[in-house]
């Protein structure tokens, strides 16, 4: 009787701590239903792919398979011009629309999703920043850079690739093989832009090659990419010291990192005693009054981390 009587004391212990387990339990799934019905009400009106208005999967599995654009069109065909894509989230093919959203004095903000395009999660470039104030004087003193006005022979410099460009082809066409056009035309549009940004091409035309494997880095990683543009906080764990090491760095041998440490070590020479000076978009971006560590130069391109 006293093992009885024991365990019986023992059960009757544990009898207020199971209640209060079981309590804070219902109240975190009747917490968790008024808000998730909430999140699904506000946008109740917009149809989309099911259960999309109850949680973000949906989004995240259609970014990252690497066809989202083909599920987007299909999702807009079938449930209309403007479609519910997750519980805070709507999809539009409407040009009319974009256009209102994007102009100039709209009332629209830029929502988290620009917090994916923080490809160093310390510090924001051109496509990420928020804030409009800031983003507005950032795209006011990179204007001159992006527009061509301060690039010396911008003409003869996109006309040089275009031959260098021809030239390959027809190496194709004499030796009678077969072609990938383009992935060709990848290689031309990066040597332009190489040779427009930082005064000659990286050579993707010369080597007819994927120099550095730039491009294979950018199709493998892109996916990552865009699910950290629908998951931002992704962007915050990725900073962390534990994860940091994963992304990309200029000691790299092959892909972005690669490519970062050579535009660091172009944009070293634009500094110091002995700079050098080009009138290429670099250039335009290394103004006198430009900080090497916290000027114009780091927002070059928002897929370089840091230069």
């Amino acid at each position: 009787m006293s093992s009885v009587d024991g365990l019986r004391g023992l059960f009757d212990g544990l009898r207020p701590s199971i209640a209060i387990t079981g309590l804070l339990v219902a109240v975190l799934i009747f917490w968790s239903g008024i808000s998730t019905w909430r999140q699904y009400n506000r946008l109740r009106d917009f149809k989309g792919p099911r259960l999309a208005g109850f949680s973000k999967w949906w989004l995240i599995r259609t970014v990252g398979s690497g066809r989202a654009y083909l599920d987007f069109w299909e999702v807009t065909k079938k449930h209309g011009s403007i479609a519910r894509v997750s519980p805070n989230d709507l999809l539009t093919d409407d040009p009319d629309l974009m256009k209102h959203i994007l102009n100039v004095r709209t009332e629209y903000r830029r929502s988290p999703w620009y917090d994916g395009m923080r490809f160093d999660p310390a510090n924001n470039n051109i496509l990420s920043w928020r804030d409009e104030d800031e983003h507005f004087k950032l795209r006011s003193k990179m204007s001159a850079g992006y527009g061509g006005r301060e690039v010396e022979n911008l003409e003869p410099k996109i006309d040089k690739n275009i031959l260098a460009f021809i030239k390959l082809l027809r190496k194709y066409a004499d030796e009678n093989k077969p072609i990938d056009l383009g992935r060709r035309a990848q290689f031309f549009t990066l040597d332009v832009l190489s040779d427009l940004a930082f005064g000659e091409p990286f050579g993707f035309l010369e080597t007819d090659s994927d120099v550095y494997e730039y491009i294979k880095t950018t199709e493998e990683t892109l996916p990552m990419v865009m699910v950290t543009t629908v998951v931002p906080w992704l962007v915050k764990v990725l900073s962390s010291p534990i994860f940091k090491n994963l992304l990309p760095s200029e000691k790299d041998r092959l892909g972005f990192g690669r490519v970062m440490g050579i535009a660091k070590a172009i944009t070293a020479e634009r500094f110091g005693p002995d700079k050098k000076v080009q009138q290429d978009m670099l250039g335009s971006f290394c103004c006198p009054w430009t900080h090497p560590k916290r000027g114009r130069v780091r927002d070059l391109a928002p897929n370089h981390r840091r230069f």
